[in-house]
């Protein structure tokens, strides 16, 4: 802090810790930080809520509230078209209108991360939005209805130098372009640091190739927040990539040399 000073104007806005004059929460971005002292079998931790105002802000939009009755899965897979009017756009006025909604569900997306993936597909949908955008925003919105809230908890653990990440991916789950979702998270310990959900632009032939694609993506946006990490204080921590995946023919493929009879990889 005293170095950042030295180069920066910063406001202190409070200083979190166990001691009696220690700040309990305070509130940053909107976000709401808590310090919680240890209880029996409950050990301290720093806890990182999100904003709910713009939860209840996309709620009213489409006139819910606590009552309403929600969803309980995050959107919908497969989007398919049920009417002609479905594919009509949004005027001009009415356009404006959906995104900002669907900015305010972008940003609570990243506190969420089960959000990222049908918010995802709406921000795809921003520039021409249609009518049947408003139908898929609705149904995030019902899904918020049972999402009260997202508690991130950070307990105290042993230091550590090594991270790791995990990647995942669909295949061509997207219907009509057939494009497939790649998702990770990048933890250093136990700690959940970074969460993603992506379309990948390559068309997967196999589900093994989007498999790998996802592996490649998570290598990549490890080491590039490892980078990050270390401009900010984390020295000590490694430069090696661990990495988790659930597909042994995506691992066979990272763990041979060359290309081998995989053409369509090259």
């Amino acid at each position: 802090t005293l170095i950042m000073k030295g180069r920066y104007e910063v406001k202190v806005r409070g200083t979190l810790g166990p001691d009696a004059n220690d700040d309990k929460s305070i509130r940053i971005l909107n976000r709401c930080i808590s310090w919680v002292d240890a209880k029996a079998f409950d050990p301290e931790r720093i806890e990182y809520e999100a904003d709910p105002k713009h939860r209840k802000l996309i709620m009213e939009h489409f006139g819910f509230d606590e009552e309403s009755s929600g969803l309980v899965f995050n959107g919908e897979k497969d989007w398919k078209k049920e009417e002609e009017r479905e594919e009509v756009l949004l005027d001009q006025e009415e356009a404006t209108v959906f995104r900002g909604v669907a900015a305010r569900a972008n940003f609570l997306s990243l506190d969420c991360p089960d959000l990222q993936f049908p918010v995802k597909q709406m921000s795809r949908e921003m520039a021409k939005p249609i009518v049947g955008s408003w139908k898929r925003m609705k149904k995030i919105a019902r899904y918020l209805v049972n999402r009260k809230r997202v508690v991130w908890q950070f307990y105290w653990e042993d230091h550590t130098c090594k991270s790791h990440v995990c990647g995942d991916s669909d295949w061509g789950g997207r219907t009509g372009s057939r494009k497939s979702t790649s998702g990770g998270v990048w933890m250093i310990g136990a700690h959940c640091i970074k969460t993603w959900s992506v379309t990948r632009g390559a068309y997967a032939l196999s589900s093994a190739e989007a498999e790998f694609y996802a592996m490649i993506e998570a290598v990549t946006m490890a080491k590039g927040l490892r980078s990050l990490a270390v401009e900010v204080g984390f020295v000590d921590l490694e430069n090696v990539v661990h990495i988790g995946t659930d597909s042994s023919a995506a691992k066979s493929f990272v763990g041979r040399q060359g290309l081998g009879k995989m053409k369509h990889l090259e």
